[in-house]
């Protein structure tokens, strides 16, 4: 287990320690919130596709390709999607349509 010694900006800083009381400042969480960053962001660097990821509180419970398949997987669990916090690794941009409707 290695050792180190980082500088931050002030906002990053302040945002780190926001995370850290609202997860629940036990001895470790402030390690354990940057090695899930860190964790995430090299994963991210390793896949280009959209991952689609379930968390029951902070709990990771699902991760898929496609919400069809996270779908499936929680089925296979039996959890029930309605209680979890779904998140993708890519933004997801809504379709907007405008203009007249017409029947």
């Amino acid at each position: 287990m290695g050792t180190l010694t980082i500088v931050l900006s002030d906002e990053v800083e302040r945002k780190l320690r926001d995370a850290v009381v609202k997860r629940g400042s036990g001895k470790g969480t402030l390690s354990k919130i940057i090695e899930e960053a860190l964790n995430s962001y090299f994963s991210s660097l390793e896949k280009k596709s959209r991952t689609f990821k379930a968390y029951k509180g902070n709990n990771l419970v699902g991760e898929a390709e496609s919400l069809d398949e996270l779908a499936k997987l929680l089925r296979e669990k039996e959890i029930d999607a309605r209680g979890l916090k779904i998140v993708s690794t890519e933004t997801i941009k809504p379709k907007v349509r405008t203009g007249y409707r017409i029947k």
